[in-house]
């Protein structure tokens, strides 16, 4: 009688490991990077509101004149972010193949595929975002499942629900592992988030005390945090989707980057 051999298992400190690897090969460019297209809008749009709020002028506060810039940073952030995104993924992947990072082509390639990038970014949150809505366990499991969405599409350019069919492929028997992974975000997310706001006065509610912190310093531990949380989880999670294809595939990191070739 035939047996089956074992499927090998993805390792997700394997994954985190050889995130940090890439990073460490390129950190200056890498966090460079994330201050410009995280960083900035992140300080602009913290600065903003305290600025506003420190006026006390309930009328400008509600006004478009307030909440205008506000909106323009989101959609900044937005599209800054699919930029960072495309380019880390990129860059990451040639790293770890043992290539030239590449950054000037690596934002050539983010910038024709920033709107898709947006969008499958917008999909994939609004169905997390329906997900947590039913007792937060469905939004958990979407966003295991679709993960890897963002470097499926830069990778394979399958389009926007190619690229979330081929990320739900991937992760497919591995969303339990993958879940400790993003417990290992939150984690992270949470101990950056409350150091800043500690050093920005700002309660770990991200709620003001009696007396508003400086924009100025509010501002740049906003820029910080960002920056540092964007470069960290988009590196590691595009580590991840190789180690994804090499487990279940046998792809090779030279095959991955070949299609940058």
């Amino acid at each position: 009688m035939a047996t089956v051999a074992p499927v090998e298992k993805i390792d997700i400190g394997r994954a985190i490991g050889r995130g940090f690897e890439a990073l460490r090969a390129h950190f200056f460019p890498f966090v460079a990077v994330a201050a410009l297209l995280a960083g900035a809008p992140a300080f602009f749009m913290q600065y903003w509101m305290l600025t506003g709020v420190a006026t006390a002028d309930i009328d400008y506060i509600l006004s478009l004149a307030y909440w205008g810039p506000i909106l323009g940073s989101l959609l900044a952030t937005m599209v800054a972010g699919a930029l960072l995104q495309g380019v880390l993924v990129r860059s990451t992947i040639l790293t770890l193949s043992g290539r030239e990072a590449d950054l000037s082509h690596s934002v050539a390639l983010a910038l024709r595929l920033v709107i898709p990038i947006v969008a499958a970014s917008i999909v994939v949150g609004v169905l997390i975002g329906i997900g947590f809505l039913f007792l937060i366990v469905p939004g958990i499991m979407i966003y295991c499942a679709f993960i890897v969405t963002i470097p499926a599409l830069v990778e394979e350019r399958r389009g926007i629900f190619g690229s979330m069919r081929r990320s739900r492929d991937l992760t497919r028997g591995s969303r339990k592992r993958i879940f400790v992974l993003l417990v290992v975000f939150w984690v992270f997310q949470v101990i950056i988030t409350t150091v800043l706001n500690a050093i920005a006065g700002i309660s770990p509610m991200g709620t003001y005390g009696a007396e508003l912190p400086d924009p100025i310093l509010a501002g740049t531990v906003a820029a910080i945090g960002a920056g540092l949380s964007w470069v960290i989880v988009t590196v590691v999670t595009a580590a991840l989707y190789i180690e994804l294809r090499t487990v279940k595939e046998g792809a090779t990191t030279d095959d991955l980057a070949a299609i940058f070739a």
